[in-house]
């Protein structure tokens, strides 16, 4: 329509141009033609029988005399009419070719004639000339012309002539024209007009639109807009960059609501196996209890803790251990039915949801069909690993709430790790004391710290050559105000489960130190402090760090210390673990594995890691006593220390029966009730002189059996 419009504008003007250009050339060729033309007072000069050329209007006609007469400007001259010729009518305008005859006045022209207002007969004709006649002579009188004295003697006679409608016509043309022309000039302003209304009610219309768009956007965060304002020159370019900021708009809120998507499924869901984790498991759980209350029935609860899985994690590294996880996970999912919940709750720890069941004994049986699932072998990177499965089961309605029910689950779990691999324990009102009692416990433990219950007692390490003192191990002890001292066996274990540990572990490697720094002076020679250090405390990077802090903060020699750690902690990552060994003893600080043979057995392990002593655990001496394949074992144990020039401490020397077998096979060193007791003031113990444990007497060792030690 645009393109049509403005093609019909050019072909007008093009129009308009033509005719323009035809009316210049008529008037132009009219204007020529004029100036050929004789006027009436050229007449006196031109010869005789010249052709003569008026034009002029009509004044008086005579057709009965075959005469009439012809008025310019210039004058009025009579012309003779030959016979036969067309009438002339007075008024009109003729074009006149004549030939001139002679200079005298013809016989048949009026001498005078008088065309004035009087309103009287012209004196040669009895006709009254016409009112254009008047004019005409009124308009020769007003020039100072008259026919009496001033028309010229000639006498013209007609060649031919013709009506002269050229003139009114071109002017007739001349009017309309102009008269087209200023419609076509006023039709193209209109259209102009009209084109810039439309232009800016559209430019309205596309801001409206535009202003629309942005509200919606600020307002409501709807970025799924797009305006289309291209045919307006000047809101194109702002709907443009309105179009470029709502695509750039839309590509970030697609990337937001991704990344939204991702967290809420990292969430909820276990992103090794896929299994939903513990938050999506505690929120379909409230809703099964809700329709179990509704339906009034049972649901039944299954924490599932593999056993082993510890010891294929540290072996064969992390990466095997995922997979077992998730090969687990896939066994789990096969087995168990859609309606029921598989999650991953943390670790190696799984739950599930029975939504159905019709007794505790469905529930056994669940939990039997588990372990029989994972009996068979796992294939892994090669390897062949094996895993069972202590389940812990809780049903409700016994828990009314879901966290309630998790918790139940949970302690009952526990206890089926403490039955040993492989359990399936039910909860009870037993297990519920007991695990208000292990929380009451970690609960008081996280103050216990701050509020200085915790206290460091030392247990003295002798030297089986003279029963000098060669160190002190600091034993972690705790006096509860309500409940008296606890053992070390009943809130280490808390404290590694919570994660109290770590501080745990600082507070007593800053006691030990402080301590060991004023020992030296007393026993006038050197006297180490060891202190054990859990798992957790020597897989952290910046456990290097805090033990050379340690020691520059309490001024305490390096070579003073020995670290002692477990078996587990040098599976974990055996290359991480020697080097962190090697910077301890460039150092200084001396490392020994403690209570060596109760874990993994890491004999193939030893020569990788430099560690400066061994410890027996106490159970050695148990078997030394009654079986001979002990000894054989524990010389081996010996050979191979030597060989690699670390030192064999026994612990748990009791009697002295033991200690004879212990001094027989070789050992260096040893502790025990025997030889002595942890005491918290080891300052006055190096004062006392050492007596000849020879001579200790059994009594006093029956006495000491009962009291426990890490």
């Amino acid at each position: 329509m645009e393109r049509s419009g403005a093609t019909g504008i050019r072909m007008a003007a093009m129009l308009v141009t033509a005719l323009g250009a035809a009316i210049a050339c008529t008037t132009l060729g009219q204007w020529s033609f004029l100036v050929r033309h004789n006027s009436i007072g050229q007449l006196q000069e031109l010869p005789v029988d010249s052709i003569v050329h008026l034009v002029g209007v009509v004044i008086y006609a005579d057709e009965a005399g075959g005469q009439f007469w012809i008025e310019d400007n210039t004058g009025a001259v009579p012309v003779g009419l030959s016979p036969g010729w067309p009438g002339i009518h007075v008024g009109e305008t003729i074009s006149v070719e004549a030939r001139k005859q002679t200079n005298i006045r013809p016989s048949s022209a009026p001498r005078s004639i008088d065309l004035g207002h009087s309103g009287g007969q012209a004196a040669l004709s009895p006709q009254r000339p016409s009112a254009s006649a008047k004019n005409s002579s009124e308009s020769n009188r007003a020039a100072g012309l008259s026919f009496t004295d001033s028309a010229p003697e000639v006498q013209l006679n007609v060649v031919k002539f013709e009506r002269s409608y050229l003139h009114w016509l071109t002017v007739a043309i001349l009017a309309v024209m102009s008269v087209m022309l200023w419609l076509l000039v006023l039709i193209r302003r209109i259209r102009m007009q009209a084109k810039a209304l439309s232009k800016a009610s559209e430019t309205t219309h596309a801001i409206s639109d535009l202003s629309t768009a942005v509200q919606r956007v600020t307002q409501d965060a709807n970025f799924n807009v797009e305006i289309s304002v291209r045919s307006v020159a000047e809101v194109a370019p702002l709907a443009d960059g309105f179009n470029a900021m709502l695509a750039e708009l839309q590509k970030r809120d697609r990337a937001r609501r991704d990344a939204e998507s991702r967290l809420q499924h990292m969430a909820l869901v276990d992103e090794l196996t896929g299994l939903p984790n513990r938050r999506l498991l505690s929120d379909r759980l409230s809703q099964c209890l809700a329709r179990a209350r509704r339906d009034q029935r049972m649901v039944a609860l299954l924490c599932v803790d593999l056993d082993g899985f510890k010891l294929v994690n540290d072996s064969f590294g992390h990466a095997t251990g995922d997979a077992l996880l998730a090969q687990v996970a896939q066994r789990l999912k096969a087995r168990f039915r859609q309606s029921d919940t598989l999650a991953r709750i943390g670790g190696d720890e799984f739950a599930i949801i029975l939504d159905h069941v019709e007794s505790r004994d469905d529930a056994q049986r669940a939990a039997e069909a588990l372990q029989d699932l994972l009996k068979p072998p796992f294939q892994i990177v090669g390897q062949t690993v094996r895993v069972s499965a202590c389940i812990g089961i809780a049903i409700f309605p016994d828990g009314n709430e879901s966290a309630q029910l998790l918790q139940q689950a949970d302690c009952a779990m526990f206890a089926a790790k403490r039955s040993g691999k492989n359990s399936i324990v039910h909860f009870g009102d037993d297990l519920g004391s007991a695990a208000r009692e292990r929380l009451t416990l970690e609960g008081e433990l996280q103050d216990a710290l701050a509020k200085g219950e915790i206290s460091v007692h030392y247990q003295p390490e002798f030297n089986l050559g003279n029963y000098s003192i060669v160190r002190f191990e600091a034993l972690a002890r705790w006096t509860h105000p309500r409940l008296g001292q606890i053992v070390p066996l009943s809130f280490i274990p808390i404290a590694e489960e919570s994660g109290l540990i770590l501080p745990l572990g600082a507070h007593i490697m800053e006691r030990a130190c402080t301590h060991a720094a004023t020992w030296q002076d007393i026993a006038r020679r050197p006297v180490q402090a060891a202190v054990n250090v859990s798992s957790v405390q020597f897989a952290r990077d910046s456990f290097f760090e805090e033990v050379a802090d340690v020691l520059h903060r309490t001024g305490l020699q390096p070579n003073l210390l020995q670290i002692e750690i477990t078996e587990s902690a040098t599976v974990s990552g055996v290359e991480r673990t020697a080097e962190t060994m090697r910077r301890l003893k460039r150092m200084g600080v001396s490392v020994a594995v403690d209570d060596f043979g109760t874990g993994y057995s890491c004999l193939s392990y030893l020569p990788k890691l430099p560690f400066d002593a061994l410890k027996l655990d106490r159970s050695f001496l148990h078997e030394l006593m009654i079986r001979r394949e002990t000894k054989d074992f524990v010389r081996s144990i010996l050979t191979m220390a030597n060989n690699l020039q670390m030192k064999v401490i026994v612990e748990g020397i009791e009697k002295k029966e033991q200690l004879k077998l212990v001094k027989t096979l070789g050992i260096n060193e040893a502790q025990g009730f025997l030889l002595g007791r942890a005491s918290a003031d080891p300052e006055s113990v190096l004062r006392q002189p050492q007596a000849d444990p020879e001579q200790v007497q059994e009594e006093r060792v029956k006495d000491l059996e009962t009291e426990a030690v890490l």
